[in-house]
């Protein structure tokens, strides 16, 4: 526990707080595992391969339903920002960068991604809730924490440096797969450029490093568990995700390439 007390803020006196942080971990993990076995979310490249006719009636196209993944956070976080009062530098840093984040994401949605496909409303649905419930709680946590001791090691700058590189890499890697398709064109491609050389989710990969450095601004043990959930739920995507490009371009597909992290996985 003392080597937590040197990176993490103590736990504020919330029964909430702690039982979301565990809910969180262990329902983000769980979806990676899942998802790394077969049963994947459906949306995006997923939809087709394991819709049914129940689903084909009950389906959002993609960039409505993206809308629904990051609307309601980004709304969050701008009545965080608004609405609480007596916030201090690390709390508006964790609002401004979650901000930020889905703002991004929105206008991602709006004019960098070609989409081609659909979403069930029930995958939206419960994405877009996730998504709220951990941006409003880990807000919420932050705002606890201002008036419990600070950790040891301050890791707030450090942290805002890696989401700057990790909502750069994002961008970038976003960039890449939107030039893949010309106008009017739905075929997927094998994506090449930046990581994309090493890892076929070189997005996801700096999804990853965007919530390590939100994790190292907050520094609170419900960041924590969300970042943990959430990079064990990309794994499980991006392992999936491989394989599907894989099984549709077969030779044409570099073995070499990995899933999320380069050489390892």
């Amino acid at each position: 526990m003392a080597i937590f007390s040197l990176f993490l803020f103590p736990s504020p006196p919330s029964l909430f707080i702690m039982a979301l942080s565990i809910i969180i971990l262990l329902s983000l993990t769980i979806s990676g595992y899942t998802e790394m076995n077969g049963k994947q979310k459906q949306y995006a490249k997923f939809f087709d391969t394991i819709s049914s006719k129940k689903e084909e009636n009950n389906k959002l196209l993609s960039r409505n339903g993206m809308l629904v993944f990051y609307t309601p956070s980004f709304i969050v976080c701008l009545a965080a920002l608004t609405i609480l009062p007596h916030q201090d530098l690390r709390v508006i840093m964790v609002e401004y960068v979650l901000t930020l984040h889905f703002f991004k994401r929105i206008l991602e949605v709006l004019f960098v991604h070609k989409f081609s496909g659909f979403m069930t409303v029930d995958a939206a649905i419960t994405i877009g809730v996730s998504y709220c419930v951990s941006t409003a709680t880990m807000i919420y946590a932050q705002y606890l924490s201002q008036e419990l001791p600070e950790p040891s090691v301050d890791l707030k700058y450090v942290g805002l440096v890696v989401f700057l590189i990790g909502i750069t890499g994002n961008f970038y890697h976003h960039y890449i797969l939107s030039n893949l398709r010309k106008r009017g064109d739905k075929e997927y491609k094998i994506p090449k450029g930046g990581l994309f050389d090493l890892i076929i989710c070189a997005h996801y990969f700096f999804e990853v490093v965007t919530f390590i450095g939100v994790l190292c601004i907050s520094q609170t043990t419900f960041t924590l568990c969300f970042t943990l959930g959430t990079i064990f739920l990309l794994m499980g995507r991006s392992h999936a995700t491989r394989e599907w490009y894989i099984s549709k371009f077969g030779e044409k597909f570099r073995k070499d390439i990995k899933a999320i992290i380069p050489y390892l996985f």
